[in-house]
């Protein structure tokens, strides 16, 4: 068994798939894809480099980075910093001032970069209010050097704050290089232990694309910022999260394992054996689960009253194949409890109590609010028939029969509700496959 993606239902839908295919050529039309490299396109010709990098643009570039950031973990609210209270900081590490690297693997040229490191986005915010003390310490993420650590280590000693930023870059993972363990390259580990032996208060600023497997940072290091590779204005973005200026609402869109997971082979495309793979059948203790995140405030959740996530329903699973006519839906208050305005995501789980082959857990929608202090929001949250369907190694994507017991999770909030009565087919490959192999042969 295992979970077929919810577009792969459209290729019984030909008016569906159809609509899509024609949204696609449209636009690649409307670009002069098709007009080979003349510009004759009535469109085309009015787009120039005027329409490139406008300050929309980069407004877009810099709210995506403020998002993107993952605040995984803040102890005694070290973060964010105060420029009334700070007044140096020691900036560490081989991404502290990296530019390029902050675009990821698939990029244009871009030079706007280049001036928006970590340290010129710091260096922006805070002016001559904070001392920046930089060492780069390392010269790449992959250097095996220590030779610079003891003046990282007096910069620190001699700061409020350290702010050490290690992560990967291009050569350690990309297109056609992967990577053979999920550790710190070179000596990064090593000067982050250094760093924070000889200064308590060290945050730990994390540019990565695939997950990295930091045991000693997260038993060790009070603050966590996980902002990948954050783009264009990546620097100022974490600068931005640094000192409070934007409080961080990003969410784990992926599983952080421990180190040891790179002992599972690869070679073996179960998702489900050996302690499985994914947020979906991962059994063992992550160092992170998909969608954790942070806030400088606090968030409660209430089911709102009277709805059905104060109740216990059972549905037929011939109503349930039709939810997206009439959906199961979770209503949720969500209340900002602090003291700072924040956004926060709303992720809805599913788990099916008794299928031995269903996902541990499946996120089933999700919702973002932005909240001020002592601001409520409602969110509603659906259940759709691919939720509760699962699909066979024929391709037969069914919602099961019986009396299946699912429960709902929303942050601390939990529910029940029941499908009983016979299987229900929502998609059949085998069918499709065959109708589709005997359309070819009669043409």
């Amino acid at each position: 068994m295992f979970r077929i993606h919810r577009y792969a239902s459209l290729l019984s839908q030909p008016f569906q798939l159809h609509s899509l295919h024609c949204s696609c050529l449209f636009s690649r039309a409307f670009l002069s894809l098709f007009d080979g490299m003349s510009l004759q396109h009535e469109c085309a010709q009015k787009l120039n480099k005027e329409h490139v990098d406008t300050p929309e643009h980069r407004q877009i570039a810099l709210e995506a980075a403020h998002q993107m950031i993952v605040l995984l973990k803040n102890e005694k609210n070290l973060l964010p910093l105060s420029v009334a209270k700070v007044k140096s900081v020691a900036l560490i590490g081989p991404q502290a001032n990296e530019t390029q690297g902050l675009l990821s693997n698939y990029h244009g040229t871009n030079t706007l970069v280049d001036s928006h490191s970590i340290l010129a986005g710091l260096t922006n915010l805070v002016g001559s209010s904070v001392k920046i003390n930089y060492l780069q310490a390392l010269t790449s993420t992959d250097s095996a050097d220590t030779g610079h650590f003891d003046d990282a280590v007096s910069a620190a000693k001699s700061s409020d704050v350290a702010i050490v930023c290690v992560g990967l870059s291009e050569t350690d993972e990309k297109e056609g290089h992967d990577r053979y363990n999920l550790t710190l390259p070179g000596a990064q580990g090593e000067l982050v232990e250094k760093i924070f032996k000889a200064q308590p208060n060290t945050i730990v600023v994390l540019i990565n694309g695939g997950p990295l497997a930091i045991e000693y940072i997260k038993d060790n290091i009070p603050a966590i910022v996980e902002a990948f590779y954050p783009g264009e204005l990546g620097g100022d973005a974490v600068a931005d999260v640094l000192f409070g200026k934007v409080n961080p609402s990003g969410r784990l869109p992926i599983t952080v394992y421990p180190a040891d997971y790179i002992k599972r082979s690869y070679f073996d495309m179960s998702l489900r054996d050996n302690g499985g793979c994914t947020y979906l059948h991962y059994s063992g203790d992550a160092l992170w689960q998909f969608g954790d995140g942070l806030s400088y405030t606090t968030f409660t959740y209430e089911w709102e009253s009277g709805s059905l996530g104060e109740r216990t329903p059972s549905i037929a699973s011939s109503a349930a194949a039709r939810f997206e006519d009439t959906p199961l839906q979770y209503t949720v208050v969500v209340k900002n409890t602090g003291d700072m305005a924040g956004g926060d995501s709303v992720l809805g789980f599913l788990k099916s109590v008794h299928q031995s082959d269903a996902p541990i857990r499946e996120l089933f929608d999700f919702g973002r609010v932005v909240l001020q202090p002592g601001e409520s929001a409602t969110v509603h949250l659906t259940v759709g028939p691919q939720e509760l369907s699962l699909t066979d190694h024929r391709g037969v994507q069914s919602i099961r029969g019986g009396e299946v017991e699912y429960e709902v999770q929303v942050g601390s909030l939990h529910a029940k509700f029941y499908v009983h009565g016979p299987d229900v087919e929502l998609f059949n490959l085998e069918r499709i496959t065959a109708r589709y192999t005997e359309r070819m042969r009669s043409q």
